[in-house]
């Protein structure tokens, strides 16, 4: 019999007794739409991150654009929204969907947001301020919101790829006016698709609680809808994975962080830089910078062959067919980090000899 080697994918799950017990019971409740395990894994959510309202939604996009949307309601105006130009397109879709104006702004060595390149008093004043945890690293939170409150910022927390980490001891997510989460099968807690708004204004909650269900307010008797609204629900599968997933966050996070320390402290291959590994990382994978991009294209395409996934930085967003437009600034730093910057896996199911057969791959010469 021939032996299959199992793929080393970015992102993996493994579905278990205590998923089964789960699914079971919403099976046999017949209640498969939203119900008592939303509510469970919010109050859960809530309690972890320590926050006041924590409103579970389809997916990461739909929780961006549901905050979108009640800002927009709330300042009665299209918004002008400031985004870091490398990030995954949801955090600029999110709101250019709704006829926004987002306005790129310089990232720097650190791949965040460059905190004093926000353009909040320039020509263009600028409404919302997305920052982007990416990758699972915290952004510089403090200098943002400190920059928000100088010019008058909502701040709009994009912690896709950052579920656990920590900025100074505190959770990311719960600094700035509403954070947005999501729980991908890639990310750092697990459900296949489903987002998540946090916010600690119990008036924003409970509008957004009303937006995500076609605006409808009052009881289940009646029809009667207070606010222009979609369907942003998510089913009660969904959330009885992520609250399995949840009784086991520590040891999750706390071995993903292990596995980046590993690579970081045993990839020797001179051709290639490592990123830090700091106290607060919460890795969605691990990100390494190639000295070019043709090294970083025929690293990646040997590490595939190999059965080992890796996948490639975000595109810088000026250079994205998508959002073709005159930019005056080319934000040097995002292009060539686009260029030079992949990521491999570092998720908790990663065995000793995925990670040795990672090593030793990165570590050879080509």
């Amino acid at each position: 019999m021939v032996k299959i080697n199992k793929k080393i994918k970015i992102g993996d799950f493994r579905f278990t007794e205590k998923h089964k017990k789960v699914i079971d019971k919403i099976l046999k409740s017949g209640q498969i739409t939203e119900s008592t395990f939303v509510k469970k894994l919010e109050r859960r959510m809530e309690k972890f991150l320590g926050v006041r309202n924590a409103i579970l939604v389809t997916n990461g996009t739909v929780a961006l654009q549901l905050v979108a949307h009640y800002l927009m309601y709330k300042k009665g105006k299209f918004l002008n929204v400031a985004v870091p130009a490398l990030t995954f397109p949801a955090t600029i879709n999110s709101f250019l969907i709704l006829h926004n104006y987002c306005l790129r702004c310089y990232v720097g060595e650190d791949l965040h947001i460059d905190n004093y390149k926000i353009p909040a008093a320039h020509t263009i004043k600028t409404d919302i301020v997305v920052p982007v945890h990416l990758i699972g690293y915290p952004a510089n939170i403090d200098k943002i919101m400190s920059q928000a409150k100088k010019y008058g910022l909502v701040v709009v927390e994009d912690c896709a790829e950052a579920f656990g980490a920590e900025y100074k001891g505190k959770k990311v997510g719960t600094f700035g006016n509403f954070s947005c989460f999501s729980f991908y099968i890639s990310h750092n807690i697990s459900a296949g698709e489903l987002g998540m708004v946090v916010t600690d204004d119990d008036s924003a909650a409970k509008v957004l609680r009303s937006m995500k269900n076609h605006g409808r307010v009052g009881d289940n008797l009646k029809f009667e809808h207070s606010f222009i609204g979609s369907n942003y629900k998510t089913t009660e599968f969904s959330a009885g994975i992520c609250y399995s997933e949840m009784s086991l966050v520590k040891k999750i996070l706390s071995t993903r962080l292990g596995n980046a320390r590993y690579f970081f402290d045993n990839i020797n291959n001179p051709k290639l830089k490592q990123f830090h590994c700091p106290d607060g990382f919460s890795p969605l994978g691990y990100p390494i910078e190639a000295e070019s991009e043709s090294y970083r294209d025929k690293i990646c395409k040997k590490l595939n062959r190999c059965g080992i996934e890796t996948r490639y930085i975000f595109p810088n967003l000026i250079r994205q067919k998508a959002y073709e437009g005159a930019y005056f600034d080319q934000f040097p730093v995002a292009e060539r980090l686009a260029k030079t910057v992949f990521y491999i896996p570092s998720h908790h199911l990663l065995t000793g000899k995925n990670r040795r057969k990672i090593v030793k791959k990165l570590n050879e010469n080509i």
